[in-house]
């Protein structure tokens, strides 16, 4: 008789475990540490970030500090305060008014031009055709948004690089300011203009004022208008702007005739200023302003041109060139020392959209 052994179920191989039923255990912890890593690397990003919103305010300070334990009889003084926020005004002025264009993607080159230009006929408009003052305020305005309106015609209908564009009618007005002035510096400012322009309100210039209305006056239009925001998205993307219906032409017009308007009223401000109107002025102001604005731009919101940070890396700017002066070192460090930011303000621009990009 065949012996059969009987097997039951119990007796039976057990499948083996699947990877899934191995992983089962594991997952939980193996989450929690994907989360616990991108809760630091958010972490860290928010570090760096807040240290790129506010390295040129904290770099402020450190210089504000370090040289006055350095000077403190004469940097640290009342008196030197307001003569570094009185002197830069105009150059406040100027580098907010450069931040429209800059802010829809565009360079304007003719702004120094225009600012010495609109200085020249402001004297020579007073001493030569003896136009009341009103008129030659609005006179002078006048050119300045009609030299913008020519920057946005070669560049935004023509299609003219910005570059080539700006550069050509900052030659024209320099012709203009040398076949006004025949190069030679001019004394007929009205003497009402400079007696507004030198009057002080606690101890401060009636233009210090007006630049800080300006930021003020911009820092609302960029942040809390749609025209402002329009600006921005023009300059992040042309194409995009354009394809949600936004008037991309004539907001990057717009931009550089109120950027010809406000370099104007620089002009018109640094002709009160020194009484007399200086026809090579105006090319000294382009590279502070620009490195104002690139500097700006890398702080209190990083990646964007914006009016608060235009002012205080302007008054960083001013404040190191200042200090290196009172220390003895040579007039050209201040050509040095602007030329260093804005390298350093682009460079710096690029880490900041490349770690919010990130």
């Amino acid at each position: 008789m065949e012996n059969k052994s009987a097997v039951g179920p119990a007796d039976q191989a057990a499948p083996a475990p699947s990877a899934a039923s191995l992983a089962g255990p594991l997952s939980g912890p193996r989450k929690a540490r994907e989360a616990g890593d991108r809760l630091a690397r958010r972490r860290s990003n928010g570090a760096r970030m807040t240290i790129y919103k506010y390295a040129v305010v904290f770099t402020l300070a450190l210089f504000i500090v370090g040289f006055s334990l350095l000077l403190p009889r004469t940097f640290f003084t009342l008196g030197n305060f307001r003569t570094i926020v009185s002197s830069q005004a105009v150059l406040m002025i100027l580098a907010l008014g450069l931040t429209l264009p800059l802010t829809t993607g565009e360079f304007d080159l003719s702004i120094g031009s225009m600012l010495g230009c609109a200085a020249v006929l402001t004297a020579f408009f007073t001493g030569q055709l003896h136009w009341p003052l009103p008129l030659v305020v609005l006179g002078t305005i006048a050119v300045g948004v009609l030299a913008g309106a020519i920057n946005g015609l070669f560049v935004v209908r023509i299609g003219v690089n910005a570059f080539i564009g700006t550069l050509g009618t900052s030659t024209m007005l320099t012709g203009v300011t040398l076949a006004v002035s025949d190069g030679q510096i001019l004394n007929t400012v009205s003497q009402p203009l400079v007696d507004f322009v030198q009057y002080q309100i606690f101890g401060l210039a009636i233009p210090v004022y007006i630049g800080f209305a300006l930021a003020v006056l911009l820092w609302r239009f960029y942040e809390h208008t749609p025209v402002g925001r329009h600006l921005f998205f023009v300059g992040e993307g042309r194409e995009a702007a354009r394809l949600v219906g936004l008037p991309v032409d004539r907001l990057r017009i717009g931009a550089f005739i109120v950027s010809g308007a406000i370099s104007a009223i620089a002009g018109i401000f640094t002709a009160g200023q020194l009484g007399a109107a200086d026809p090579s002025v105006g090319p000294n102001f382009l590279l502070p302003a620009y490195a104002a604005a690139f500097l700006g731009a890398t702080t209190i919101k990083p990646g964007r041109f914006n009016a608060w940070g235009t002012v205080v890396a302007l008054y960083l700017l001013v404040t190191g060139v200042t200090g290196l002066e009172l220390l003895g070192t040579s007039s050209w460090v201040q050509e040095m020392f602007n030329g260093a930011a804005l390298l350093i303000a682009v460079t710096f621009a690029r880490f900041v959209a490349r770690d919010q990009a990130a």
